[in-house]
């Protein structure tokens, strides 16, 4: 390996110094109880959430316990590795780290790994070798969640890392108030940053990188406006149902571009979908689906609202924070509505949103009806600022 290439490699390293952590997360405390055996594990989310500060701190647990030469991190965005990106350039890493320091490495950490073509018959020939941990990031639904995990054949263990929490921004702003987190978002950086028009510009510039590199480019997708007003669109109007025939007049686009661009927006992490419920898996993929931000903070930047629309944003934050659970969510939608169906197993719970302390009849109503419907005693009404910020605290 040439001599600048390990320099690089070594400056991206805490051989000699600590690293920044940053935030302590919840994910990283969560990943920590469950990290030990032979499995890789990975963290997949939107960029800039955060994956990388996650992987640190488990790099410098792990380096505490078992020393500072235990642990090789690679960050595959660096400018410096294009055009040398391969499972050769892995293996020539992995052969001068055993040359440096006359060991293997006890831990790896592979930053961005979606941009090493091949990558995931790397990891499985390693995970089968036992030759050491991995854990890996990427930015890609698809390339993280479902082809990793395929590839690997049970043997990957993944976390969704996402913007911070309203209890993790109160780390940063302990005298925040809910309408502080909708307004400002999760993401880390933008947490941080105190100039307002910093922050928004921050969030057009994420909003623009996940529509240039991880779609425009990745899908060779031509026609960037039409993509650019269709995200925009599902962001502003975050958990209204959606029909194709509306977007279809709206973009011009096909039935098939128009899921298609759908679902390049969920790789990207820019929206999620919620199903509606449904005993039947076809009626359920038969109906609408309502899509949420990621974000609120993007969701604010990008919709240019100028003013606070609390009971949308809110009923979004609620949707992140079910989805940041790893709960399968689901609406209800029939001769009354429910926000959001939680299923556990066979159990049911039943969540309505409302930003009004006074919230309407129809909200209750509806929790009722749809409990004796189902057969669930599990049902909840978040009304009104104080009570949603408590349940964002628990």
């Amino acid at each position: 390996m040439e001599e600048r290439i390990w320099k690089i490699i070594e400056s991206w390293n805490y051989w000699t110094r600590k690293p920044d952590l940053g935030i302590p997360r919840d994910v990283t405390e969560k990943a920590k109880e469950l990290i030990h055996g032979p499995d890789a594990v990975y963290f997949y989310g939107p960029r800039r959430s955060g994956k990388t500060t996650v992987c640190l701190q488990i790099l410098s647990f792990l380096a505490d316990k078992h020393g500072k030469h235990s642990c090789l991190y690679v960050n595959f965005e660096e400018p410096s590795f294009s055009g040398l990106l391969s499972t050769s350039f892995l293996d020539d890493i992995m052969a001068e780290f055993t040359k440096t320091f006359n060991k293997k490495p006890k831990y790896i950490f592979l930053d961005e790994i979606q941009n090493v073509p091949n990558w995931e018959k790397w990891v499985r020939v390693n995970v089968d070798k036992k030759t050491f941990k991995i854990f890996v990031t990427g930015s890609s639904a698809k390339l993280l969640s479902s082809e990793f995990s395929t590839t690997l054949g049970g043997r990957g263990l993944g976390f969704l890392v996402l913007p911070f929490s309203f209890k993790e921004f109160k780390k940063v702003h302990p005298k925040a108030a809910l309408k502080d987190y909708l307004e400002i978002g999760g993401y880390p950086a933008v947490v941080l940053e105190k100039n307002p028009e910093k922050r928004l510009r921050m969030l057009e510039e994420y909003f623009d990188s996940a529509i240039t590199r991880d779609i425009s480019t990745r899908y060779e997708v031509r026609d960037v406006p039409t993509l650019r007003t269709l995200a925009v669109y599902v962001i502003t109007n975050s958990g209204k149902l959606f029909s194709y025939n509306k977007l279809r007049a709206m973009t011009g686009l096909s039935f098939d571009a128009i899921k298609m661009y759908l679902s390049y927006l969920e790789d990207a992490f820019i929206a999620f979908h919620v199903p509606a419920f449904s005993y039947s898996l076809k009626k359920a993929m038969e109906k609408p689906r309502r899509y949420y931000a990621y974000d609120t903070g993007l969701q604010a930047a990008i919709s240019k609202s100028f003013s606070l629309d609390f009971g949308r944003r809110t009923e979004n934050a609620v949707a992140i924070e079910l989805l940041r659970s790893g709960k399968e969510i689901q609406y209800y939608s029939n001769d009354f509505e429910i926000d959001f169906i939680v299923k556990e197993g066979l159990e049911l719970t039943a969540i309505n949103v409302c930003a009004t302390q006074e919230a309407p009849a129809r909200e209750t109503s509806s929790l009722e009806q749809f409990s004796k419907e189902h057969k669930t005693k599990k049902t909840f009404l978040l009304s009104g600022e104080k009570q949603i910020t408590q349940w964002f605290t628990l």
